[in-house]
């Protein structure tokens, strides 16, 4: 039992109000109801950077990060960012990274910069603590209808002016 949608040769974009045209629930007699407020599990430690960063060809590109944890002791070593590609696989940054760690190690703040900026650079990146979350299990189901997938947490994009987009 879950949502369905009908649809000739596309996807239909999304509705302002209400379901999708097309759409339905099919719901079995004595089976509970899906469970549509369970949410992956919460992100710890918390990753906070802004979702897009713009530059222009040739330009130095500085942005920051921050890490945080009420749980667990951070270390810097255990920080990774990564570029992402269209086919979804990952390759190292160029840029050069440095981190400041709380007394408490609890926050770590993170600078990012990248000189001479190119075309390449334009692209999704992900930074992550530790290990390389596996993908979301309900994101399939949320880009299904929307446009433009929302970024993972730690996810951010980088748009140089002058160069075509994705």
């Amino acid at each position: 039992q879950s949502g369905y949608i009908i649809y000739y040769q596309r996807i239909p974009p999304p509705p302002q109000h209400g379901p999708p045209p097309g759409s339905f629930l099919l719901q079995v007699e004595g089976c509970p109801p899906p469970d549509d407020d369970k949410k992956p599990p919460k992100q710890d430690p918390k990753i906070t950077v802004d979702k897009e960063q713009k530059t222009k060809k040739g330009a130095t590109l500085t942005f920051t990060f921050k890490l945080e944890t009420h749980d667990k002791t951070l270390t810097k070593d255990k920080v990774h960012m990564v570029k992402a590609s269209q086919d979804h696989k990952t390759s190292p940054v160029r840029f050069t990274l440095t981190y400041e760690v709380s007394s408490d190690s609890k926050t770590i703040t993170g600078t990012a910069v990248a000189d001479n900026i190119t075309c390449d650079d334009q692209s999704g990146y992900l930074i992550y603590y530790d290990k390389l979350p596996p993908p979301s299990p309900h994101q399939p189901i949320r880009m299904r209808f929307k446009r433009q997938p929302r970024p993972p947490p730690g996810g951010f994009m980088i748009n140089v002016q002058g160069c075509s987009h994705f």
